[in-house]
């Protein structure tokens, strides 16, 4: 099915994006992709929510996190009411890495959206909404 290749071209296209700035902060590509998640969600920000968003495994998100940790580029707190969730914050050691990541997300978006009209922007949202939310479905029916 097409769709499946269009889907890793434009992953491939991400990783090749993002490569400098993981070389050049020396990080892996999980590393990267949970740094940028917690910058651009910040809502989001214990490994649960990581795992449940991203649909990335338990101890990719785990041994990522932890060396993160050890490099100071992040922290993690437990809320009095909630032993069990660790929540993350970026620290400041990890901010050059962190705008050098929104520079290049942000290339990465422009350079898929060139020549798009503010409205096949707008449709696209729309359609791909669409899908995901139909994945999601498909994914709780075959679950229970």
């Amino acid at each position: 099915m097409q769709f499946w290749t269009d889907q890793k071209l434009i992953l491939s296209f991400y990783h090749h994006c993002t490569r400098p700035v993981c070389e050049r902060f020396e990080l892996t590509q999980a590393e990267f992709d949970i740094l940028m998640f917690l910058t651009n969600n910040p809502e989001y920000d214990t490994a649960a929510d990581i795992v449940r968003i991203r649909l990335l495994t338990k101890s990719h998100v785990s041994m990522a996190i932890k060396n993160l940790k050890k490099r100071g580029f992040l922290a993690a707190s437990f809320n009095e009411h909630n032993k069990k969730s660790m929540h993350l914050m970026i620290l400041p050691a990890a901010q050059p890495a962190v705008e050098a990541g929104k520079a290049v997300q942000k290339l990465f978006q422009q350079q898929l959206f060139k020549d798009f009209t503010a409205e096949e922007k707008q449709q696209y949202k729309h359609i791909f909404e669409k899908i995901c939310h139909n994945a999601r479905t498909g994914m709780a029916k075959t679950s229970a």
